[in-house]
């Protein structure tokens, strides 16, 4: 016979501008299912098309689960912008009527940080397509610093070191720039024979935006070669991470745990070495997904203790999917 704890089950989702990430797990922490779909940034992605990936993606793993809907005691949906009032508002107007009171939202920065901290309070810092330091105090107060968007934030990113790269290959073209190895590689990246050629490449991408973040990696490339352009950007890069998080620190005014997260730094990239070599505060690495963060933060929302036994069986469970 099943126990109570085995009866009750909780769903996450963790989205943002790339893909979504979709976990289910009993109370005790086992975790019987997860699945990946589409992008659901309302803030970057049509409506429908998010509402319907979120739709899919909790269909999915409830059947993968093989347990009845009605055990679900939590659908959490930890979705970049839905700590803002329109998103909420949109948000529980699509899926109230079907959840209720079990419907919880959150930003998916919480996630993250919850990956880390297993819900305990503290600073994450995301660097991907885009970048933000966010944090969570012990008495749940929420605070941001960056993120503002690629127009005029997201500095450290994978855009912006892109964005920067592609302009110093523009420069030296000119003559107004040094020579930069980065030159070849994003012509190569690109498909064109000529710097000017990238204009229109750049320009007439289908997603500006995640191309140029996209090329963060030929920097990378750049930099371990040795090219001083690189390395100057990567360095740049790592200053404004390092700023986002101090500003979090002074703002707080006391120390809290540092979570590293987002494709540029959960990976061993220069840009993390970097960060690491300029940080004045510890930073931890997580070794779960944030969807497993999300998961955290479902299970405590709904008033559970993330105990250690719980978060061994997550971080157990949740790896062999993640090979699976």
């Amino acid at each position: 016979m099943q126990s109570n704890k085995e009866q009750q089950w909780f769903i996450a989702l963790d989205g943002g501008g790339t893909r979504t990430r979709a976990a289910i797990c009993n109370a005790s922490g086992r975790i019987a299912a997860m699945s990946v779909g589409d992008a659901t940034n309302p803030l970057s992605r049509p409506w429908e098309a998010v509402k319907s990936t979120i739709r899919e993606l909790v269909r999915d793993v409830i059947d993968r689960a093989g347990i009845e809907k009605a055990l679900v005691s939590a659908l959490y949906l930890g979705l970049a912008g839905a700590d803002r009032p329109e998103i909420k508002d949109r948000l529980r107007e699509a899926f109230t009527d079907e959840w209720g009171e079990r419907l919880l939202l959150d930003n998916d920065a919480v996630s993250a940080l919850y990956a880390g901290t297993w819900g305990g309070p503290g600073i994450v810092l995301i660097a991907g397509t885009g970048s933000i330091a966010y944090t969570v105090t012990a008495d749940e107060q929420r605070q941001r610093t960056g993120g503002w968007g690629y127009l005029i934030g997201d500095e450290g990113s994978g855009f912006d070191i892109g964005r920067r790269a592609a302009a110093a290959v523009m420069q030296a073209a000119d003559g107004r720039g040094k020579p930069t190895a980065l030159t070849d590689l994003y012509l190569a990246h690109f498909g064109v024979n000529r710097p000017e050629e990238l204009i229109a490449r750049i320009y007439g991408g289908i997603n500006p935006r995640k191309e140029l973040a996209d090329t963060s990696t030929l920097v990378e490339k750049a930099a371990d070669l040795g090219d001083e352009v690189a390395t100057q950007l990567i360095a740049h890069a790592a200053d404004d991470l390092v700023e986002l998080v101090s500003a979090s620190l002074r703002k707080v005014g006391s120390p809290l745990p540092v979570v590293l997260a987002g494709g540029l730094l959960t990976a061993d990239t220069m840009l993390r070495r970097e960060v690491l070599r300029r940080a004045r505060f510890a930073a931890k690495i997580p070794t779960v997904a944030p969807v497993i963060g999300a998961l955290v933060a479902a299970m405590r929302r709904t008033g559970r203790h993330i105990d250690a036994e719980i978060a061994s069986r997550l971080e157990q469970s949740g790896t062999v999917r993640k090979k699976e």
